[in-house]
């Protein structure tokens, strides 16, 4: 080694190597100096996008001077190669310091100052790392920490400083992820521009590594890996670490947000958030302690295609997504992740109580219902509790265990109660019940009147303030404030809605009405009434109902201003409504009192969906079902898995919640659902008829007529669809399916006039411009040979949701009818490509399409999904 030289410099001894070469520490014979050598690998001298990165890589030091910047001397060019020379440093890698055990919390100050100094005079010069690790840090034996390999860096351009934005964003480059991927940031992860936040996200993972030993994201592959960057909750660095103060470790989790927005802006921002933080505590340990005998000089740059050698294989968090997402799908994932910064709140569920002596006595079911709903309001005023409601009571079979419902409801704790009533008093207990094993942990005794409702309230809640005294109030909770005979009035409107579910609402909007008028204060009654308001216009499409809602949940917010039940309310009328504006504000409102609540992150699926982001809607669902295995949250994802065509993704989903929860109703329903466009419309005729005999509901008469109409027995259609359109008379969807029945059974002039129905109910919707109600429009168009009106409909349809596979199919069936081939061989290829089961175009509308060769071959062949039983 001593033999040999490059130009001027005598190479002494191998350093390291990396994905962009190998590094020497060598002597320079003019200036009689040690420096580093850093030497492009001679297999990429001739690729061009290596070189080019060296290059870069060389301009961007020459920028650079500070004392925790390694500098560069030189640039040398040989017929071996080219090379950089190096300021050579004396002392140890931080990655091989970690390796003897985390950091004091002085040290990792003292480390946060250099990184982030060093972070800020590059940014200032236009310069991003990209590839910030522990093992491009380098402690020197006076006990500076410096930056070194910017191997990584791209210039970026820098906004006027006068202008107050952000820097200009970078582009990465494009085909592939560039960096160490435990510790790049989400951005960086997806392949999205980035700034210098996105460093800042990469300094926090290093910072978490010093301060606990442990890598926050790094899994057993690179998709975990990837999956964890873009997803994982890492836990709080003083849980880990117990000697770092809560101040640093809230520091830490402040670099390591989701959304860099969240992010400090700077990093010399961060530094003047870390003064603030940094005290008396540190002042013994400020100074970081000399490294081990040895020197290491400049190390080369990772391999961008490996994760990076095991330095940190301390204790894991265990919350691991699923291994079978694809890397496609990690590097597509851009979750907005608004709810980490404090601690997950304590997720309670809250039984229905059980009744023992008066059972059976209408003033006692009033009293259990005023009891449940005490406790929701009682829990929902205390800091750090999220309160379940187990929904409406289901029909016949015994009510779920506390555990039993701890799984249904994902719930950390089950709040469970009592009531044994004599004629004019009660007896009420409340019982805390740990989910996991159905513990006992505290219970709460108390009387109260059978004739009092608020009273019921007001002890409820003082008994639960004592039973939860490790939890705070909140300082803007709502109070119940009602007359004691309107509140019975209310208990009665809400158990009529919630056991019978009427059609006919109007008896009880007139009822809610008197009770807000004798006390205009209770805010239950405004949200009720906005529910059912929002529940009627789902069913009719009349704008009225829709402007009903909304005004009683606005009269609800002056009411409660600080109460975020109203902004749930308004959420859940708003989005299906398709008032996406009004959903994203009251969301936000929601994200911000609620942080850390799992409930915002499935809000935030549930709106990322309706705007047509069906793919960020499915990392976020996945994430919700990680941290809260529930069986809404579950549903949800199948739903959505089986929307988008991932039937076999839908169907693990299913079967596990049914190997969970064996006969749930919802979990079947969605299995007939998936059988009905995926599989078997035999066993999917099957599984509704069994659901239409336990519930007969618009849902499952018009999903059994549609099995039906797949098996060909049109008349058995067409009666199941008057079934649906009869309980739904304003749906458009109800109509157009059975003018189809209609159709199908040669009855022309009956079919027609539904058809034009479908247009005259069409045009009457408040949301015109959705995907389902624009292809109603033009499925009806198409039938009834208005050709040009029809393919525009459906062309809004395809492009307000493209990767819709029933808008693809639907696409197709429009143009089968108005007769162009062409366009509906291509958008039936698309339904095909996304798992369209190809029984679907075995319908007679379908008839001339199966006679081109290529339709006919493709859906013939074995690729074709379709089920066994053909």
């Amino acid at each position: 080694m001593k033999s040999q030289r490059v130009g001027p410099y005598r190479l002494e001894r191998k350093l390291g190597a990396g994905g962009m070469g190998s590094v020497y520490a060598a002597w320079d014979e003019r200036l009689e100096r040690l420096v580093a050598l850093k030497q492009i690998r001679p297999e990429g001298a001739d690729d061009p996008h290596r070189w080019q990165r060296f290059r870069r890589e060389a301009r961007a030091l020459a920028k650079l001077d500070h004392p925790s910047i390694v500098r560069i001397h030189d640039l040398l060019e040989t017929r071996a190669g080219d090379w950089l020379v190096l300021q050579y440093v004396a002392g140890v890698p931080l990655a091989e310091r970690l390796r003897q055990g985390p950091l004091p919390p002085g040290q990792v100050v003292s480390l946060a100052r250099d990184v982030l100094s060093a972070l800020e005079a590059a940014h200032t010069q236009g310069v991003l790392h990209r590839d910030l690790k522990a093992e491009n840090v380098i402690l020197t034996r006076s006990g500076r920490a410096m930056v070194l390999d910017f191997g990584l860096a791209k210039l970026f351009a820098l906004d006027s400083p006068a202008s107050g934005t952000p820097p200009a964003a970078l582009s990465v480059t494009p085909g592939g992820l560039v960096g160490t991927y435990r510790s790049m940031s989400p951005e960086q992860a997806n392949g999205l521009p980035l700034d210098t936040r996105s460093d800042l996200f990469s300094a926090g993972v290093l910072l978490y590594e010093a301060a606990t030993g442990v890598s926050p994201f790094r899994g057993e592959t690179t998709v975990e890996t990837l999956t964890r960057v873009c997803t994982h909750l890492q836990p709080p660095v003083h849980e880990l670490a117990a000697t770092v103060p809560e101040l640093l470790s809230a520091w830490i989790d402040a670099l390591l947000e989701k959304d860099l927005a969240r992010r400090p802006p700077s990093a010399g921002e961060a530094l003047a958030r870390l003064e603030a933080v940094d005290g008396p505590a540190f002042a013994v340990q400020a100074g970081a302690s000399p490294p081990s005998p040895g020197t290491a000089a400049t190390a080369g740059i990772e391999d961008e295609t490996t994760v990076s050698a095991a330095p940190y294989r301390g204790p894991r968090h265990p919350r691991h997504l699923p291994l079978v997402l694809a890397l496609v799908a990690v590097m597509g994932a851009f979750l907005i992740w608004r709810l980490r910064s404090p601690p997950e709140p304590l997720y309670v569920a809250v039984a229905r109580p059980e009744v023992g002596l008066g059972a059976g006595r209408e003033e006692v079911a009033l009293a259990a219902s005023a009891l449940q709903a005490a406790s929701l309001r009682a829990l929902s005023s205390l800091e750090g509790i999220a309160a379940l409601s187990p929904g409406a009571p289901q029909a016949g079979g015994p009510a779920p265990s506390p555990r039993q419902l701890a799984r249904l409801l994902a719930a950390d704790e089950v709040l469970a109660s009592s009531l044994d009533c004599q004629a004019r008093q009660c007896l009420a207990v409340l019982r805390r019940v740990r989910g996991s094993d159905g513990r006992i942990l505290d219970v709460q005794t108390f009387e109260v009147p059978l004739d009092d409702l608020p009273l019921l309230d007001t002890a409820a809640a003082s008994y639960l303030k004592r039973g939860y005294g490790g939890f705070q109030s909140r300082p803007d909770a709502s109070r119940l404030q009602v007359r004691g005979e309107d509140y019975e009035r209310f208990l009665r409107v809400q158990r009529i809605w919630e056991e019978e579910r009427p059609s006919h609402l109007e008896p009880l909007f007139a009822e809610l009405g008197r009770i807000r008028a004798g006390s205009p204060l209770f805010l239950d009654a405004y949200l009720l009434e906005a529910r059912l308001a929002g529940r009627r216009f789902f069913d009719t499409r009349d704008a009225r109902d829709l402007d009903r809602s909304l005004a009683l949940i606005s009269q609800a917010r002056t009411l409660a201003p600080g109460d975020p039940l109203p902004l749930v309310t308004l959420f859940g009328v708003a989005l299906p409504a398709g008032r996406l504006t009004e959903a994203e504000a009251a969301l936000r409102e929601l994200e911000q009192r609620q942080p850390g609540d799992v409930w915002t992150l499935h809000r935030r699926a549930l709106l990322s969906e309706q705007r047509g982001d069906r793919r960020q809607a499915l990392r976020l669902l996945r994430a919700a079902v990680e941290r809260h295995p529930s069986v809404q949250f579950s549903l949800d994802l199948a739903n959505l898995e089986m929307r988008l065509g991932d039937v076999p993704a839908a169907r693990r989903s299913l079967e596990d919640l049914l190997r969970r929860f064996p006969g749930h109703p919802g979990g079947e329903t969605l299995l007939a659902q998936l059988e009905l466009e995926f599989g078997s419309p035999a066993r999917a005729a099957e599984l509704y008829s069994r659901l239409v005999r336990r519930n007969p509901g618009f849902a499952e008469l018009s999903n059994l007529g549609l099995a039906q109409l797949l098996l060909g027995r049109y008349s058995e259609a067409a009666a199941s669809f008057r079934q649906a359109s009869d309980l739904s008379p304003n749906s458009a969807a109800a109509t157009l399916n059975r003018a189809d029945a209609e159709m199908l059974l040669g009855r022309r002039i009956e079919a027609m006039e539904l058809y034009r129905r479908v247009l005259a109910r069409v045009e009457q919707d408040p949301v015109p411009d959705f995907w389902q109600t624009l292809s109603i429009k033009a499925q009806a168009q198409a039938h009834l040979g208005r050709a040009p009106e029809a393919a525009t409909s459906i062309q809004r349809a395809v492009v307000a949701a493209p990767d819709n596979p029933q808008v693809a199919f639907e696409a197709a069936l429009v143009y089968a009818v108005i007769g162009d081939t062409a366009s509906a061989l291509a958008s039936a290829e698309r339904a095909l490509d996304s798992g369209y089961d190809r029984r679907w175009f075995a319908l007679p509308w379908f008839d001339r399409l199966r006679q081109e060769p290529a339709f006919r071959k493709r859906i013939a062949a074995p690729g074709a999904k379709s089920s066994a039983a053909d």
